[in-house]
């Protein structure tokens, strides 16, 4: 004689399989958001560095730009207020204007070394033994600049240990990229440039 289930135990049964179901719902749900969050984040952060890669580079492009032109044009990039300059990245128009730029200030140049440049520096030896001088350099022995090479005697310019007439100036300056339209980043740049100068403004270049 065979026995039917009891019908509480059907209904029981029926309560745990909805409550398991219930809680692997759950777990599948929180998983899937935090596989979306994960994704959202790692997006925002490679976002984050391209914008910031972007910015850096508008930085030393504006210094590339300033630090080509004379030295003699640097005088308000010695200042905290320094100078600005719009760095377009190609993104929306040609020319470099501000509503399509990046702007950079190029600021703060300071003098961190002067010194003064050897004659052993400057003299070099032809493939025939000759010692001469490039045409760049032959201010630094007194002599006018000109567009050829100029033959020199190493005993009449000084002992290779002696001071030239020239002497080198190293400088440190700052481009920070700060931009709220385009890339809304910042960006901080610091790069050394050395100046060659005459002695006699030497020792003014580091005041």
């Amino acid at each position: 004689m065979s026995r039917q289930p009891h019908p509480d135990l059907h209904r029981k049964q029926r309560g745990v399989v909805l409550l398991i179901g219930m809680v692997l719902l759950m777990v599948l749900t929180l998983i899937a958001v935090a596989v979306i969050r994960l994704s959202a984040r790692h997006t925002q952060v490679a976002n984050n560095d391209q914008v910031r890669t972007e910015a850096t580079a508008a930085a030393n492009y504006a210094l590339d730009m300033v630090l080509n032109a004379p030295a003699t044009t640097w005088n308000d990039l010695k200042t905290p207020t320094g100078r600005v300059a719009q760095v377009n990245l190609g993104t929306e128009k040609i020319v470099d204007v501000a509503a399509a730029s990046v702007s950079v200030t190029v600021k703060n140049m300071t003098c961190k070394r002067a010194r003064v440049i050897k004659n052993a520096e400057l003299v070099k030896q032809s493939s025939t033994g000759a010692s001469y001088v490039s045409a760049a350099d032959t201010s630094c022995f007194g002599g006018a600049t000109n567009t050829g090479l100029t033959i020199v005697d190493p005993s009449a310019a000084g002992t290779p240990a002696g001071d030239s007439y020239c002497g080198n100036v190293l400088y440190d300056v700052e481009a920070n990229a700060v931009d709220a339209k385009l890339l809304n980043a910042t960006a901080k740049v610091v790069q050394g440039v050395e100046v060659r100068t005459d002695i006699t403004t030497l020792t003014g270049s580091c005041t």
